[in-house]
């Protein structure tokens, strides 16, 4: 009879537990992790526009970043109103000036540049544990779980409605209220490459 009982007990939480609805934000989430995986490399042009509180308007620059998903690597190349940079090769990270690469040794810049590495091809293995992650359809936004963050107090991605592969425009508001815009365009997914990707 005790095993009858326990037999029961255990089918009726079985039922009530198949019965719970989705997560609708862990299945986006999910196809969105999905749809990544199919970017090994990347091109794209960008806009980048720094929003402070002690200007009236933001500061403007340019440039182009591409990235290499099995090498590691992301070169992101400012080419207005100058020429540099930085890039990160597997787990070191350099800082572009003039045409050399300088290893950057700073501890909280070579944090804040890896950081964007998956921020902009959407690392969420690596993002989650760091952030609180909330989708609203094509909307990402990343909160520190550490409070006290002294880069980030939020960042927000915006992907393309038609291929969400695509990142359009990330925001990245400070703890002071300031923010950085940056918006992408002229992505190519998966160029064919003539020399070295990328």
């Amino acid at each position: 009879m005790r095993y009858v009982f326990g037999l029961l007990t255990c089918l009726i939480f079985c039922a009530a537990q198949a019965q719970q609805p989705a997560d609708p934000q862990a299945d986006l989430l999910q196809t969105y992790a999905k749809q990544m995986d199919s970017v090994q490399t990347l091109t794209s042009h960008f806009t980048e526009e720094k929003h402070l509180s002690l200007l009236s308007q933001p500061l403007q620059s340019g440039g182009d970043f591409s990235f290499d998903k099995n090498a590691r690597r992301l070169r992101w190349q400012y080419t207005e109103p100058f020429a540099n940079g930085f890039l990160i090769e597997a787990d070191k990270v350099y800082r572009l000036q003039q045409g050399e690469k300088k290893p950057v040794r700073q501890a909280l810049e070579r944090m804040f540049m890896a950081e964007m590495l998956a921020w902009l091809t959407l690392d969420f293995d690596a993002l989650q544990k760091n952030y609180n992650i909330t989708l609203n359809g094509p909307e990402i936004t990343f909160t520190p779980r550490n409070a006290g963050h002294k880069i980030v107090r939020e960042i927000t991605v915006w992907l393309d409605e038609k291929d969400t592969r695509l990142v359009t425009q990330v925001r990245l508001m400070q703890p002071s209220g300031d923010f950085i815009l940056w918006k992408f365009n002229r992505t190519q997914i998966n160029p064919p490459c003539e020399k070295e990707c990328p």
